[in-house]
Parts: structure tokens; C-alpha cells; sequence
């Protein structure tokens, strides 16, 4: 388990927003390492996980508010029950799971989990 920053902006609920901003951080270089996006009727809640926050907080900027928050990164067995037991493991340390999402490649998967308390989490994920 580690933390790292997630960089979350709100686009245009329309075609090509996530590819325009997509195409700014290529250009920065900047590499999205985890994408979750939620659609809303005008806007579109973007959550990124990306190899350099600080670039990527530059070049977001002129197309949104950028907010930065410190996640928890957690590494889990790709099988059936594993979320449920982070998400066990963070009830159990009475730490309340705001949004996660996860991706997975052959017998792991990564899971990105903004929580209301990040040490608690710390503790219980241990």
C-alpha cells in the first residue's frame, strides 16, 4: 500500500472533451497511470492518477479547477472478494470509502481509494 496524488477536474459532458484533455497531457508528457469518470448532465467529474501531478496541475489548469488529493494506492489479488476485503478492512478501522476504482492486469489489480481518513486507512489496509 502507498499514497499518491489524485488531480480530479470537472470537463464539458460532450465529444472529445476527455480526448482534448487527454491530448495536453501527452503533449506535457505526462503519463495516466488510473481514469475514472463520472457523468452528470452538463459536467463530467474526472479522477486522475497520473506519473507527474505537479506537470499535470500546470496544463489542467487552463481547462479546470484542478483539486489534488493524497489516495490510497492498494494492491490486490485479481480474484473474486478482494475489494471486499479492502473494503472490509476499511470498515472495520471505521473509515468511510468516498469512491474507488480499480484496474487489474493478470493476477493483480490496483485500487485507488479516497477515504475520509487517510492514516486510519494506512493502519487498517497494514
Amino acid at each position: 500500500m502507498k499514497t499518491v496524488i489524485e488531480l480530479t477536474i470537472n470537463l464539458p459532458n460532450n465529444p472529445g472533451a476527455l480526448a482534448r484533455t487527454s491530448d495536453v497531457l501527452r503533449a506535457a508528457d505526462v503519463n495516466i497511470e488510473a481514469l475514472s469518470c463520472t457523468e452528470g448532465p452538463k459536467q463530467t467529474l474526472v479522477h486522475l492518477v497520473v506519473n507527474d501531478p505537479e506537470t499535470a496541475k500546470i496544463v489542467l489548469r487552463p481547462i479546470s479547477d484542478v483539486v489534488e488529493t493524497e489516495i490510497v494506492a492498494y494492491k490486490v489479488s485479481n480474484k473474486p472478494g478482494a475489494i471486499a476485503d479492502l473494503a472490509r478492512k476499511c470498515a472495520g478501522g471505521g473509515v468511510n470509502i468516498k469512491h474507488i476504482y480499480a484496474t487489474s492486469l493478470g493476477k493483480e489489480a490496483m485500487c485507488y481509494v479516497d477515504v475520509d481518513d487517510l492514516e486510519n486507512a494506512k493502519k487498517a489496509l497494514k
